[in-house]
């Protein structure tokens, strides 16, 4: 076990280092550990891209650090599209990264600079197409992972409860200066993010606007480079003054938790185009089960991707193999690795894939084409997932092995009784 300040793991032909209380971020290519400590084993690889994405990369990072040889994300918060240009043309991204290890830091996230590394992975909120100008090489592939589910929020106070496309589409198409849609006419409060960010890129595609046309105002001003967290903070705090003006979207892994507690935020249910009702993501504004996502009833979601560098259509990078089949279940054969990571998804709020009913061919639109029926391979974990959000009701049958299930249920999986 490693106890200093330092530590250190192959990245490429560079080493990783970060310290947590020097005045300046160490490399993660730092050449070599200092003072003589002990080296922390293991594979760096870089991911970049969705910042809607850390709290998933955060939990898989804790899955990943464990095997036998370690594997370590550095994970860089830089917006999907941005994470894709930069997978997809070799770029060296300059940004700070982040790693997560309690021994160094109380709250587990250590920050260290990423200066001159291509980034291994992009992981996105959307497809490649969906960004402007980004074309996956021939020698890249494109992987699927767990559903990452969106949300328009709102403050506490606001009598809001529902939006309707066209309403959002008036919301943020016009940005409360001409035409308007009442509670949200005021610019000010009608919260955005940069051309860069998955989750506001989907959102154009949900409610059919020109991304170049989105309307609205950045938190951090004209740099317009906010992240996810900034969007919860500045509608939660128009909460005290103007709680029907402020409107905002986030991933489900920021609005779930803040749904109460100190920075709260209220979700609105979403009524697509014709539609005679909208709908919540999960079966109530108070669950948490996705039922409705998971069914395809609910559209703003889309599965994560990962974008990497391949050989014969698997990655190029043996650890970057290895970290994917984690993400995307391909080639994970391991039942008790598998449930590791169902446990990482579910409490980064994401869905993992083999508790969905249906899954995406492209991107989300306004009348939801590419929205497919999907069953997966093997280890269906619907029970699972239900279960540990508590909502495993009385069709969830509970069992130890196999012959304890019977009849459309035969398997048992993760404890309970599941089709295949």
């Amino acid at each position: 076990m490693w106890t200093k300040k330092y530590a250190t793991a192959v990245i490429a032909a560079g080493v990783f280092a970060a310290t947590s209380n020097a005045h300046a971020n160490a490399p993660c290519n730092a050449p070599t550990a200092k003072d003589g400590e002990t080296a922390l084993p293991g594979t760096v690889i870089v991911f970049t891209g969705s910042s809607a994405a850390k709290p998933m990369l955060k939990a898989a990072s804790a899955v990943l650090a464990k095997l036998q040889p370690a594997i370590r994300l550095v994970y860089q918060s830089v917006g999907s599209c941005q994470g894709l240009s930069g997978v997809t043309t070799g770029t060296q991204e300059k940004q700070t990264g982040t790693y997560w290890d309690e021994l160094q830091n109380a709250n587990g996230e250590v920050a260290c600079d990423t200066p001159g590394v291509v980034p291994d992975v992009a992981i996105s909120d959307v497809f490649a197409s969906s960004c402007n100008n980004i074309t996956i090489p021939a020698d890249q592939n494109e992987f699927s992972g767990s559903s990452q589910v969106f949300e328009f929020i709102v403050p506490p106070k606001s009598k809001a409860d529902s939006i309707s496309q066209e309403a959002a589409y008036v919301v943020f198409g016009w940005g409360g200066v001409t035409n308007t849609a009442s509670p949200w006419t005021d610019v000010n409060y009608i919260y955005r993010r940069g051309a860069t960010s998955g989750t506001y890129s989907m959102l154009t595609k949900l409610i059919g606007l020109d991304i170049t046309k989105l309307k609205g105002t950045c938190p951090d001003g004209v740099a317009c480079k906010a992240k996810t967290g900034e969007i919860l903070t500045a509608v939660h705090n128009a909460d005290a003054t103007v709680p029907d003006k402020a409107i905002g979207v986030v991933a489900a892994d920021a609005g779930d938790p803040s749904r109460g507690g100190m920075n709260a935020v209220k979700q609105l249910a979403y009524q697509p185009k014709g539609a005679a009702c909208g709908l919540y993501p999960d079966s109530g504004k108070s669950t948490l089960d996705k039922a409705n996502v998971r069914n395809g009833l609910y559209p703003f979601w889309g599965p994560l991707h990962f974008t990497t560098k391949v050989t014969n259509g698997d990655p190029s990078n043996p650890s970057v193999k290895t970290a994917l089949s984690y993400f995307t279940r391909i080639g994970l054969s391991d039942p008790g690795a598998n449930k590791l990571m169902i446990d990482a998804e579910v409490s980064a709020s994401t869905v993992p894939l083999c508790a969905m009913h249906v899954t995406r061919s492209s991107e989300v639109a306004v009348n939801d084409s590419g929205l497919v029926p999907f069953t997966p391979a093997a280890g269906i974990c619907g029970c699972y997932f239900e279960s540990k959000v508590g909502t495993a009701g009385a069709s969830c049958k509970a069992c130890t092995k196999d012959m304890e299930c019977s009849g459309g249920t035969p398997k048992c999986n993760y404890g309970y009784c599941e089709a295949k």
